[in-house]
């Protein structure tokens, strides 16, 4: 009646009472009310969504250790849904750039259900929610779109429904989308006094929208050029005013405010106004600070030269493009990324003329800011741009100096809008590209929680569109690394040495690789090609490999990406980029009879990713879990935590129609198990929760395909009785669980009782305690009963051999 809410928490019954632990959400009341996202989502708690970090690990409320694996969700938020943003479409590029709406990416709400329906069938528990800073503040500075921030709580309350956490990612490449990338809002460039609309004449950026001109065949932009925006001006100078505008540009105010404040005020406000109204729901565990952010020109130890690894297409030296934004005729290198010559010996293939009528990228009244503050001027004699300051940039620790400072400071504002307790995660800018040296951060002085959260990709890969299994390069050192062995020992130990970063860079923090992931256009397109030609298979065994890498360290990630509207002819809509892993066009990868709904539809290259893992590990792993993809023989090795509640389980996500297409075994070396099935209208996929018997200190759990043959007489029991044996404690026993797939398979099953989720429920160590007749190979199952599964007399002691069955329900 007077206008308050009332905040009910719901928490699902435990299996016994447990002492109640404290909430890490509170529920205090709104000093916004009228925020326009929070009135459209109930405040009630469905079930508890806390993931938090403790030491390396991510663990939940029980103490548990929880492995995030998601995506990155997704990669077509870089553009808007109004006009169409794709960006080989360049009608309207510049003139809606203020009235442009990004409600609708990832998906409208309409499919919303769908698709993360289909990401849980998929093991996902954790997306990584791509915004950016132009969908909400493209209007003009301080003008937020209230609708499009109404949609991102209503997308994070679906995601909460199917169970997954959120961190959000305030995304942004190259600077903009105005100049070749996507993140900043136009007006950014007009406050500083940059025409983006002269970009590509002055060579400023590489954009794919004005690549090229009128009747260009976008199809043809260079593949993996964008990233050469990087040192080009119109990047380079808006990044270096954001970061270190106070150092190198005193004299530019914005509004009567020094241009550094400006820009990072305006960011940090924008992303607290997101998280204000994210602040309620429980599955959102924090905030990236800013995906892969570049320095600018910070730190370059000389303008005179082209730095990093990175060479593709138009190159020019930042003083290069510093002369052609400010109108002179330059000759540049052309670069070609598939070229030895380029690749190997860093030396262009051709040079271009380049502005040749020689237009200006800043507006009437402006004059290149670099100019102003003396780092170059026009020689009177030649009237030729000269270089005065080479080094003018170079005396800077950009992580020391720049990023943390404002990391710290945008950690504070998202937390006091959002939640205290959020977790922050944290990134640098790429290390193969050799930008910037990692510091070392304290994380208690940067208001602790922090995550570390860098990128990986396998670079030739990506780069040349190509996957070697027995050939790679370590980028950082130019080490090359030849055979499939010495291969796969480079990228583990690629990814080990960001996990070993966090240790001694970020206080020991956890790490989850935020984006990872192939592309599949790779081999001359050869996933789209027509008849024989259309394969798969590089791009399966390039993830596999990737995933296998990860799974070596033991590690969380989000892949790149979800794109809900996918098309074989512009893949993810964003600078040719095809790195989704759906595609609304793809060929159905699981049967038809185990998938009657279509929820696994538009997956690709499911077999190499989609794989069982521990979501919740009551302890500490004595090695990496590992699944082989040959076998499809998964193995987790664990010590518990006896400091955590005696019925917390360790709980194995299990996809049942991507690898065991017919059923699965589960062998266990002690304690007992449930099996929490889905239905084929939820994806088929299990949940095994396995209770350790604490007699042991160490426990294996092993999964593989059902083994079809029948078991010998006398081997095999049903149990008719819930009284269970005690378990003889002076030996390990194992059971084997085959789980019925779904329901056509089997004639005994009745469907309504299957969709109910009674989970199935097994023991190592139950005796019969009443014969019953011998089941076939395959039958036997219990339904949705309390009954447990037994094992005969015959026992086998764990000695590292492949234990046989000898139970099955």
């Amino acid at each position: 009646p007077d206008g308050r809410t009332c905040h009910v928490t719901l928490r699902r019954e435990r299996v016994a009472p447990r002492p109640e632990r404290p909430s890490r959400f509170t529920a205090a009341p709104s000093p916004m009310a009228n925020h326009p996202g929070l009135n459209m989502v109930c405040a009630t708690e469905m079930h508890e969504m806390d993931v938090s970090a403790q030491g390396s690990s991510f663990v939940d409320s029980d103490g548990r250790r929880i492995t995030l694996r998601g995506v990155n969700l997704g990669g077509s938020s870089k553009f808007p849904t109004t006009p169409d943003g794709r960006t080989h479409l360049a009608e309207g590029f510049f003139d809606t750039a203020a009235s442009v709406s990004f409600v609708g990416r990832p998906f409208s709400l309409e499919e919303a259900d769908v698709h993360l329906r289909r990401l849980r069938a998929w093991g996902v528990n954790a997306l990584r929610l791509i915004i950016t800073w132009e969908a909400v503040e493209h209007a003009g500075p301080g003008l937020y779109d209230d609708a499009y921030v109404k949609y991102l709580v209503h997308v994070v309350s679906r995601a909460r429904h199917f169970g997954m956490v959120v961190y959000v990612d305030p995304h942004q490449d190259v600077w903009s989308r105005f100049s070749g990338g996507d993140g900043a809002p136009l007006w950014t460039f007009e406050k500083v006094g940059l025409d983006a609309r002269a970009f590509q004449e002055t060579g400023a950026a590489l954009v794919h929208q004005t690549w090229g001109g009128k009747g260009t065949d976008k199809s043809q932009f260079p593949r993996m050029a964008w990233p050469t925006n990087l040192h080009k001006l119109a990047c380079a100078t808006m990044f270096t005013l954001f970061w270190a505008g106070d150092k190198f540009a005193p004299t530019l105010r914005i509004d009567g405010e020094p241009v550094q404040a400006y820009l990072q005020n305006h960011y940090v406000r924008a992303m607290a106004y997101v998280a204000e109204a994210l602040r309620r729901l429980p599955n959102v565990i924090g905030f990236g600070t800013m995906n892969e952010p570049l320095p600018g020109y910070v730190g370059i130890p000389s303008l005179a030269r082209l730095s990093g690894p990175l060479k593709n297409d138009l190159m020019p030296t930042p003083f290069e493009g510093m002369a052609l934004g400010a109108g002179h005729p330059t000759k540049v290198g052309v670069y070609a990324i598939d070229s030895l010559r380029s690749l190997a010996a860093g030396l262009p293939v051709d040079t271009k003329l380049v502005n040749s009528h020689g237009r200006s990228a800043w507006l009437p009244g402006h004059e290149c800011v670099w100019k102003r503050h003396g780092v170059w001027d026009v020689d009177p004699r030649t009237n030729r741009p000269r270089l005065l300051k080479p080094d003018y940039f170079a005396k800077v620790d950009f992580g020391r100096e720049c990023y943390i400072p404002f990391a710290s400071t945008y950690a504070q504002a998202v937390r006091a809008a959002g939640n205290p307790e959020w977790l922050i995660f944290l990134e640098m800018p790429p290390a193969d590209l050799g930008l910037a040296a990692f510091p070392k951060m304290d994380v208690k002085t940067m208001g602790g929680g922090m995550v570390h959260a860098p990128h990986w990709y396998d670079q030739l890969t990506l780069f040349l569109g190509k996957f070697v299994p027995w050939a790679s390069l370590d980028v950082q050192t130019g080490t090359p690394a030849l055979g499939e062995a010495a291969v796969s020992r480079l990228r583990a130990h690629q990814l080990k040495e960001m996990v070993d970063q966090a240790a001694t860079h970020v206080g020991g923090a956890p790490t989850l690789i935020g984006e990872v992931g192939i592309p599949f256009d790779m081999h001359a397109r050869e996933a789209y090609a027509e008849g024989a030609r259309r394969t798969l298979t590089n791009c399966s065994n390039a993830l596999s490999a990737t995933v296998n890498a990860l799974e070596a360290n033991n590690l969380s990630y989000t892949l790149w990406c979800y794109a809900p509207d996918h098309t074989p002819e512009w893949g993810d809509g964003w600078n040719r980029e095809d790195l989704s892993l759906y595609s609304m066009s793809a060929a159905r990868e699981v049967a038809k009879d185990l998938d009657p709904y279509g929820v696994h539809a538009g997956g690709r290259a499911l077999s190499a990713w989609v794989r069982p893992y521990a979501q919740a590990l009551g302890g500490d792993a004595t090695r990496p879990p590992h699944f082989d993809p040959e076998t499809r023989h998964y193995e987790l090795i664990y010590k518990h935590d006896p400091t955590l509640h005696e019925h917390a389980t360790t709980d194995i996500f299990v996809p049942v129609p991507v690898q065991y297409p017919d059923g699965f075994d589960v062998l266990l070396s002690d304690g007992s198990f449930e099996v929490e099935q889905h239905t084929t209208r939820e994806g088929g996929h299990a949940i095994v929760h396995y209770h350790p018997d604490r007699a042991h200190e160490t426990h294996t759990i092993r999964l593989q395909p059902k083994q079809h043959a029948s078991p010998k007489a006398g081997s095999v029991k049903r149990a008719v009785s819930s009284r269970s044996l005690q378990t003889e404690s002076t030996l390990a026993s194992w059971l084997c669980c085959c789980c019925p797939l779904e329901e056509s398979r089997n004639t005994d099953l009745d469907l309504k009782r299957q969709e109910s989720q009674v989970p199935l429920r097994g023991h190592a160590g139950d005796e019969p305690t009443d014969a019953a007749s011998e089941p076939s190979s395959g039958s036997g199952y219990l339904g949705p009963t309390r009954e447990k599964a037994t094992t005969n007399q015959q026992r086998q002691t764990l000695d590292g051999t492949d234990p046989r069955i000898i139970s099955r329900v």
